[in-house]
């Protein structure tokens, strides 16, 4: 099981492999390379083997509501008579700036894409053992993403926690709004574990976590807790 201090280590170096990609302009799904890099690696210490970790379009699980969805992580447990049981599936998601209606847009993405495949998991598709679920999302400390205050034009009053932001007792602004997005998804089991990761701008590496709740930590150590008791 890797120490905090360890997992902070290797979360600064993904960080600084997000900005690398995104200074040199590469962005179709490398940005958050460094942070699969770094599962791969932690998952490789604790009994799984390269070949059974499956990413990218290879990642492809079957739906309830629809035939299948590409997932960015899929963990499997093989076995030497043939057999497989899927382990865990993980999501990275990040965003810089532009956060307005691509927050919506990813909360309708993660809502719906953990309903799916749990209903799946529901009727059968994965056997009779729960996968783990974590969603891995990096925001940057935009000054964009301290706005989104705005409350008018609504045909109904917003729930409270969007009106009095617990902490700040004041409207949720849009890092505010990914942070209860991601404490109500695992409220509501959507997923085991969520990390949101507020990335410094000026110094690449360098973050917050705005709840411990939703620190890359937790989510990394019960992935491995997960893991070592099903395999």
């Amino acid at each position: 099981m890797p120490e905090a201090n360890e997992i902070q280590i290797m979360t600064q170096e993904a960080l600084k492999a997000f900005w690398g990609v995104r200074t040199n302009g590469v962005l179709n799904g490398q940005t958050m390379d460094g942070f699969s890099d770094m599962l791969r690696y932690i998952l490789d210490l604790n009994g799984i083997s390269e070949g059974e970790i499956v990413m990218g379009r290879s990642a492809k699980l079957p739906g309830y509501f629809r035939m299948s969805k590409d997932w960015d992580m899929v963990v499997l447990k093989r076995y030497s008579d043939g057999s497989q049981k899927l382990l865990a599936v993980i999501e990275f998601k990040s965003m810089h700036g532009s956060v307005g209606n691509n927050l919506n847009n990813r909360t309708e993405e993660a809502v719906g894409s953990s309903y799916d495949l749990l209903k799946a998991f529901e009727h059968g598709a994965f056997g009779v053992s729960r996968p783990f679920l974590g969603y891995i999302y990096v925001m940057s400390d935009h000054v964009k993403n301290k706005g989104g205050l705005d409350r008018k034009g609504m045909l109904f009053k917003p729930l409270e926690e969007y009106m009095e932001f617990p902490r700040t007792k004041k409207p949720a602004n849009y890092e505010e709004r990914a942070e209860l997005f991601m404490v109500k998804m695992v409220q509501e089991q959507l997923y085991d574990k969520c990390a949101l990761i507020i990335s410094d701008i000026d110094n690449h590496g360098e973050y917050r976590t705005p709840n411990q709740d939703l620190s890359i930590e937790l989510l990394v150590r019960s992935l491995v807790g997960h893991i070592v008791a099903n395999q």
